[in-house]
């Protein structure tokens, strides 16, 4: 399930997919380009369907993981692969349904192959169809949050002190040249004994994000309620939506004035607009010269939980490439990693204590006619066997202070943990 609450003109919709039929799991580098593997998955099922329906239309859903990057880029590799996660998946459903927030409208489709006996394909995809009206006008009752006893201890993966320690090392490679900014990262682990689905309903409740999502795979449930599109391709146009500069919302200022606070902030300002200069440059390796625009500059966005510093760039796809092309031009976001890109990655593989795994990667998106949506994996718990892992980061500028940072990642992670505390009745 993927919904997009931003709802705006063509970004109005939330999409439901199950009843996969086919799907791609990448688990390692076995020497051959993944894009040409994904291209092929899913031009082996690509729908054929009205015009005005095309948009509406799901050819397949997935997400690429952070480390997923390692197939296109050398980098340094000296922590533990999890071999149950893959670094890449995509799956095509039989069944979808698509929600318009604007019109109030439900459009339930169903993919066949079609062939010799079309009609009973049809008769048997009407049916179908039926059972799925059938369910959603019966409607789905979560069960209510009761306190079950569980432990509702938050750890960490690292402790503040070793993080104050990383963000000072990272402080020196900064101040030696090596990078402008560096993200690093930590989990954050809690039980839980609810469903997945109880969680995100309360997820969707209490942290309303513009990318929400509850993605089952074989061996866990992701959910996450992400502020930040990574990219987008609509007609060929791209957009990226960068955001840098955090502030906890608080009882005792209003939104006006942490508005104020954020954009008189010269080390948030200056750590933004490196961020806008390095998707700008990302946009351009494969827009149309003299096409890439900054449509939106340092806007202040507020959600439940924190308040960030948004912009909004654009470029034409130029005619010899396609979305996955502009994926992996931009992959992964700055915000997630830093700048410059490759050296910042590298000082992350040497400072975290493991792999990223899905945490600054993407959920995916494609429509019947190529076109593609994305968001950060961010704000965003993996739900496996009774434990909640979180993974939240910080980005290090020369003048960072190193307690402010590691307090930033846990305001970041105090959606999902403020989510599964109340599904559980705490």
């Amino acid at each position: 399930m993927i919904e997009n609450l931003n709802q705006k003109e063509n970004e109005r919709f939330s999409f439901i997919c199950f009843d996969p039929i086919a799907s791609l799991s990448i688990y390692k580098d076995d020497g051959q380009n993944p894009l040409n593997a994904i291209r092929d998955f899913q031009s082996t099922y690509a729908t054929s369907t009205r015009k005005e329906m095309a948009e509406l239309m799901t050819n397949s859903v997935g997400f690429f993981t952070y480390d997923s990057v390692r197939y296109f880029e050398e980098l340094p590799d000296r922590h533990a692969i999890n071999s149950a996660f893959p670094a890449i998946l995509f799956q095509c459903h039989q069944l979808n349904v698509t929600f318009d927030h604007k019109k109030q409208t439900i459009l339930i489709s169903v993919l066949v192959k079609t062939g010799e006996k079309s009609a009973v394909i049809y008769q048997q995809a009407q049916e179908k169809i039926k059972k799925i009206i059938n369910l959603l006008l019966s409607g789905y009752k979560v069960s209510q949050p009761q306190n079950r006893n569980t432990d509702a201890t938050v750890e960490a993966d690292i402790a503040d002190s070793d993080f104050i320690r990383m963000v000072e090392k990272a402080k020196n490679y900064i101040a030696c040249g090596d990078a402008f900014q560096i993200v690093l990262s930590r989990c954050f682990k809690r039980h839980y004994s609810v469903s997945p689905l109880e969680i995100y309903k309360t997820l969707r409740e209490v942290s309303p994000a513009p990318f929400m999502f509850y993605f089952p795979t074989e061996s866990s449930v992701i959910i996450g309620a992400s502020p930040e599109r990574f990219m987008r391709v609509h007609h060929n146009e791209i957009t990226v939506n960068p955001i840098a500069g955090t502030r906890k919302r608080t009882m005792g200022k209003t939104d006006s004035m942490i508005s104020d606070d954020l954009l008189n902030d010269k080390k948030e300002i200056a750590e933004h607009m490196m961020l806008v200069d390095l998707a700008r440059n990302d946009v351009g390796v494969v827009s149309d010269p003299g096409s890439v625009q900054v449509r939106e500059l340092l806007k202040v966005k507020h959600y439940s939980h924190v308040s960030h510093i948004t912009s909004t760039v654009t470029g034409q796809l130029q005619k010899k490439y396609d979305a996955l092309d502009a994926f992996f031009a931009a992959f992964p976001a700055g915000t997630l990693s830093g700048a410059p890109k490759i050296r910042a990655m590298q000082i992350i593989d040497e400072l975290e204590t493991s792999r990223r795994g899905l945490y600054g990667g993407a959920i995916c998106r494609f429509d019947s006619v190529q076109n593609f949506e994305s968001c950060i994996a961010i704000r965003m718990a993996i739900l496996k066997d009774g434990v909640a892992t979180i993974r939240t980061g910080a980005g290090i500028v020369y003048d960072s202070n190193p307690e402010n940072e590691a307090e930033e990642t846990y305001q970041k992670a105090r959606s999902l943990l403020d989510a599964i505390a109340k599904a559980h009745g705490e």
